[in-house]
């Protein structure tokens, strides 16, 4: 019998508000869309307005930019596991959410958890440690 091992590939961020965050993210889920990637936004706060008033200014096909818009930016409700996962919120929101990730992965998955500056710049070095590399305005940083 053989047993398939599935992967959780951990990415960070951080960002200092929310349009931060969404300048950072909206290019990641633009180049997943493009892929046919699927994304799942899982959020502790409402996103909408900023996530609105930010890609009606982008330079992005006119169909990722519906689909953008059609992400769960709100606060979330439970869904399906697909196969790239972004979680904003607390750190300790960001645990809870991972650890249910972990239990119910039945694929492979990217998790891109998101952290507020202001929240854990004291310890962000501990955080980085645990993840495979890190997204930011520029892309990402590999370890």
């Amino acid at each position: 019998m053989i047993v398939e091992n599935k992967k959780i590939e951990k990415i960070c961020s951080f960002y200092v508000s929310d349009y931060h965050l969404e300048m950072v993210l909206i290019p990641y889920i633009n180049e997943k869309l493009s892929k046919n990637e699927e994304i799942e936004i899982i959020s502790e706060k409402d996103l909408r307005e900023t996530v609105n008033a930010l890609v009606s200014k982008m330079n992005i096909n006119e169909c990722n930019k519906k689909k953008i818009l059609e992400l769960n930016w709100d606060k979330s409700k439970e869904t399906e596991l697909k196969e790239n996962i972004i979680v904003v919120g607390t750190k300790s929101y960001l645990e809870k959410i991972n650890n249910q990730i972990e239990e119910g992965k039945e694929k492979n998955i990217k998790v891109v958890n998101c952290f507020n500056f202001e929240e854990v710049k004291g310890d962000m070095g501990n955080i980085i440690k645990k993840y495979d590399k890190s997204l930011n305005t520029l892309g990402f940083n590999i370890w």
